[in-house]
């Protein structure tokens, strides 16, 4: 048996990973995940043995170049939108072996609603800052000139712009931001559901299997029956022909 190692040897591995509790955070998601996917990034080496090349992972933590959690929809959307922007958000868990501090959690929800709030909140101090020096000016004058006149309309059209354009604006990036979260949420738990139901069916089917309950030479090719009882022993030369004729 030949090794064989090299700096650029190196294996990567994807695999899914459960996380108790109350989950854990990643970055670029706006909920809380108990199910990632993991990618890791190992040093290798290669084995030769028999005329085969086979590939191992160095089982040594420190070997680990970097490892990284995903959810389900940004993995998807990592393996579907090459050569896009900047990439896909992951969240590092582990570099050289040494672990990364643990992704603070954000909640986009209340982020959303606190940031429409300071927003409102800056459109409403503006509109009562020229309310005041509308009426100010009203109190100091009894004639208006042509250009205060000219003012206050101008006050008049900027407030309707800013509620017409700001609040719509400020709903939508809520409502688009309520929609992502939904979204994600949605398509976690779609993909938690269907790698369960993975599961149950390649647990049950590795049940049926060792329980002798599957029989592929019997119930999946035709005449195998008749072939099995000629191994046994249990059909005589004529039947054996004829079975072999009907086979053919």
């Amino acid at each position: 048996m030949e090794k064989k190692q090299h700096p650029s040897y190196g294996m990567l591995q994807l695999s899914r990973s459960s996380i108790g509790g109350n989950g854990t955070a990643l970055f670029g998601s706006s909920i809380m995940h108990n199910d990632v996917i993991r990618l890791t990034i190992s040093s290798g080496f290669m084995e030769r043995e028999d005329s085969q090349d086979k590939y191992y992972t160095k089982t040594s933590r420190r070997n680990c170049i970097v490892e990284v959690d995903m959810s389900y929809t940004q993995f998807a959307e990592a393996i579907t939108s090459l050569n896009m922007g900047d990439g896909v958000p992951v969240t590092i868990t582990n570099i050289g072996g040494q672990p990364v501090p643990k992704c603070p959690y954000e909640d986009k929800q209340k982020m959303m609603r606190k940031e429409v709030g300071e927003a409102a909140d800056g459109i409403a101090r503006k509109l009562n800052q020229q309310a005041a020096e509308v009426k100010k000016l009203l109190d100091e004058k009894r004639v208006l000139s042509k250009s205060d006149r000219e003012w206050i309309v101008d006050v008049l059209k900027g407030a309707g712009r800013r509620l017409s354009n700001d609040i719509p604006f400020l709903n939508d990036l809520f409502l688009e931001q309520m929609d992502k979260t939904v979204t994600e949420a949605k398509g976690e738990f779609e993909s938690y559901v269907q790698n369960k139901m993975n599961s149950i069916a390649l647990e049950a089917l590795a049940g049926r299997i060792s329980n002798d309950e599957l029989h592929p030479a019997v119930n999946m090719i035709p005449g195998a029956e008749k072939v099995e009882q000629v191994q046994d022993g249990l059909l005589d030369t004529d039947e054996q022909v004829e079975g072999m004729q009907m086979n053919m």
